[in-house]
């Protein structure tokens, strides 16, 4: 799944480039829009499901940086997926520039912090999503 994000002012240092930590938010919007392709919403999951997830692990590469004002393809892939897991691989480009480099281990908990099985309907769904 492919998302769009443009940089503005605030996401940028003093240099104009991205700040770093910025690129988290940008990873996060592309899991969220992965979700939401699939018809899949975070408070809809806490409601009717008593669930949501939370980020357990990042690896980020680094590759190059972005500026104000670019326009940035989030990509977001499944790399692995079990009951209790799924790991992510993201990617941040500027047209073809490779930008950011990425694997995200998320994991779903219920209200109480407490590990939780993702429901077999929601994980069939994910599982066709897998490369």
């Amino acid at each position: 799944m492919n998302y769009k994000i443009k940089v503005y002012y605030e996401d940028t240092d003093a240099s104009g480039r991205v700040y770093h930590s910025n690129y988290l938010k940008y990873l996060e919007r592309g899991r969220s829009e992965f979700l939401y392709e699939l018809d899949y919403n975070h408070k809809n999951l806490l409601q009717s499901q008593n669930f949501y997830f939370v980020v357990k692990h990042i690896d980020i590469d680094f590759k190059l940086p972005a500026y104000f004002e670019d326009i940035l393809n989030v990509k977001t892939t499944i790399n692995e997926i079990s009951k209790v897991k799924i790991i992510f691989h993201q990617s941040i480009f500027r047209e073809k520039d490779l930008i950011i480099d990425s694997e995200i281990l998320i994991t779903p908990v219920n209200n109480k912090g407490k590990i939780q099985k993702i429901p077999i309907e929601m994980l069939e769904k994910l599982q066709k999503e897998k490369l």
